[in-house]
């Protein structure tokens, strides 16, 4: 605020004989400053990359050659139907024998666990059977295999029997073991077997 003093005489100066003095006049100007105006603030753009595309840690692959003379474990198997698991089974004679099982219910439903081989074994061993704590005890559990897309061997057991695998897969990539329960007049489709896979070796 800026205030200027201006001064005023009268004219000739002061009045001579005890005359009134001359009137002082005081004029104060104000002058009103403006605010800056305010400045525009940049915002800095935020950059947001690209998401990334997910990685798929489980996706399947062939077996190499050092798994053989091991037994194989599901995360050996290329496919495989949802609810088999590793673990331990007691199987007719056999307590807490190390496998693969699953639960089969309904007769002639197949279930199918695939091998990728990529032609790097020369055999297959592989023995099966129904865990005793199955809930039917009547039904007859099938295992089929197949190689590269053709009929190979096929066998079947009851409660408390195990049945064995040994065949020759040389030049074999796509192996499949298709399991089911045989369609017979105990089999009403109410009952269920619990199937279970040991000693899965190649070589």
């Amino acid at each position: 605020m800026a205030g200027a003093l201006l001064s005023a005489a009268g004219c000739g100066g002061a009045a001579e004989g005890g005359g009134q003095p001359a009137a002082t006049v005081t004029v104060t100007e104000t002058v009103q400053a403006s605010a800056p105006a305010p400045s525009a603030t940049s915002s800095t753009p935020v950059v947001v990359d690209d998401p990334t595309e997910p990685t798929d840690s489980a996706t399947p692959v062939a077996l190499a050659a050092d798994v053989a003379g091991r037994p194989l474990v599901l995360g050996n198997i290329f496919k495989y139907p949802d609810g088999w698991k590793d673990g331990r089974y007691d199987v007719a004679d056999r307590k807490q024998s190390t496998g693969i099982g699953g639960i089969l219910s309904g007769c002639g439903y197949e279930q199918t666990l695939e091998l990728r081989l990529a032609n790097n074994f020369g055999r297959l061993k592989l023995e099966f059977g129904q865990s005793n704590s199955s809930e039917s005890s009547d039904l007859v559990l099938v295992v089929r295999v197949d190689t590269n897309g053709q009929y190979r061997d096929q066998k079947s057991v009851k409660l408390n029997q195990i049945a064995a695998f040994d065949l020759p897969v040389p030049k074999v990539n796509a192996l499949k073991i298709i399991v089911s329960l045989k369609e017979t007049a105990e089999c009403s489709g109410s009952g269920a077997v619990e199937a279970v896979l040991m000693n899965m070796v190649l070589s």
